[in-house]
């Protein structure tokens, strides 16, 4: 990642921590873990491509990582350093699982949108898509209707666990399965708002 792409991100990431720690008095940042969100992105990234080099054929190159699988290198990174922290033990969920939900809303919300909007080509109709906000899926047949809630019901103690990088559980495949999971995520949203801007254009 060149350095001013990261400097962006940087600046994102914090913004989006601090967001989330205006919800609570009970949160606050743990300034000097934003430095070790990118040292461990970049092991997270450094496992995946070992990963599809060990599936090539015994092929060695340089492999371009697609927005999904950076996507869930951050996401791992981010539940793995944790740099929201609470001044006493949470008990909203919210506080409990703010982390998690930092992780999945700045890798999807902003590092596979900004991916998707810089695409060099990306056609007018694409440029129109990509313009509106990201869209996650509506869970009309759950509990709570909110997907974040879902899905982070969905990676409990033991998974986060499985993707933590110095964990003798960790279990980089898993890599892949988050990744996948953003594309479906990715796929979805463009979906939505591809139909939204085909009905703004036939007004």
């Amino acid at each position: 990642m060149k350095r001013e792409t990261e400097e962006r991100f940087r600046e994102r990431l914090l913004k989006d921590i601090e967001r989330h720690c205006s919800v609570s008095g009970n949160l606050y940042i743990e300034k000097d873990r934003i430095d070790l969100i990118f040292d461990f992105y970049r092991r997270y990234r450094d496992v995946i491509h070992d990963c599809i080099e060990q599936g090539s054929e015994g092929r060695k190159e340089y492999v371009r990582m697609d927005r999904h699988k950076i996507a869930a290198a951050f996401f791992c990174s981010i539940i793995k350093v944790k740099p929201i922290e609470s001044k006493t033990a949470p008990e909203k969920f919210f506080e409990r699982t703010v982390n998690v939900q930092l992780a999945l809303l700045f890798s999807v919300l902003f590092v596979i949108d900004k991916f998707n909007i810089s695409e060099t080509s990306n056609t007018e109709t694409d440029k129109k898509i990509f313009s509106r906000s990201f869209k996650l899926p509506k869970c009309k047949h759950s509990e709570s209707k909110n997907y974040v809630t879902n899905f982070i019901m969905m990676i409990d103690d033991i998974q986060i666990e499985h993707l933590n990088i110095e964990s003798g559980d960790f279990q980089p495949n898993l890599l892949f399965v988050i990744s996948h999971l953003f594309f479906v995520l990715d796929a979805y949203s463009y979906q939505e708002n591809r139909c939204l801007t085909m009905e703004m254009d036939e007004k």
